[in-house]
């Protein structure tokens, strides 16, 4: 099963969320220094206009200086992140959750850089644990496919083919349930704090 080696691969190429944490050190980052990072960490083409826009929409607050924050970095790679899976809106809606105005850090309920270093931790363990889960997916798929009658080629390509579809089945059903989830805290429904 040669797929498998090429799968397992294409996983271990990702860079690990924690490789951006010595960035959210710094003080301020110039906007092709926070592109070049996020682009580092995650698999999703984003360039100076995308964060642009993240500004004008009020996802971020303005730089300073067309400097970004720390703080603002570490939502530039979530919302990064977050866009393959969720809408814009949704993804602002998730990071509003904690940070209720996004534009605005003062009213922060944890800090975003402090946010994305747990985030990172537990997204790089999850890998690990998810590599391991991809190496039992082959096993399960050849004993499905152990009655059929197939060429060695033909039940590769089947057992490839059988792979990707629950790679995407499970990605899926976990961007379900975040949806979901996300249609539960509304901001109908999130408790208002008391004024």
């Amino acid at each position: 099963m040669n797929y498998l080696k090429d799968i397992i691969e294409i996983a271990n190429h990702f860079e690990p969320k924690k490789k951006a944490l010595p960035y959210l050190e710094l003080d301020s980052m110039m906007l092709s220094q926070v592109v070049e990072v996020a682009q580092r960490v995650s698999q999703n083409d984003i360039n100076n206009t995308h964060i642009q826009n993240w500004v004008k929409r009020k996802y971020l607050p303005n730089p300073h200086k067309k400097k970004y924050t720390r703080e603002q970095v570490a939502n530039i790679l979530l919302i990064n992140d977050l866009r393959n899976i969720l809408s814009l809106e949704e993804a602002s809606q998730l990071l509003g959750f904690v940070n209720l105005n996004l534009a605005d850090n003062t009213d922060d309920r944890i800090n975003p850089a402090k946010l994305y270093g747990y985030y990172s931790e537990i997204f790089d363990l999850s890998q690990k644990d998810w590599v391991t889960s991809l190496e039992q997916l082959p096993k399960e798929v050849n004993q499905i496919l152990a009655g059929e009658d197939l060429s060695v080629d033909d039940k590769d390509k089947v057992a490839a083919t059988l792979v990707i579809l629950n790679l995407l089945a499970r990605a899926n059903l976990y961007k379900q349930i975040a949806q979901q989830w996300l249609k539960n805290i509304s901001p109908t429904n999130i408790p208002q704090e008391p004024q």
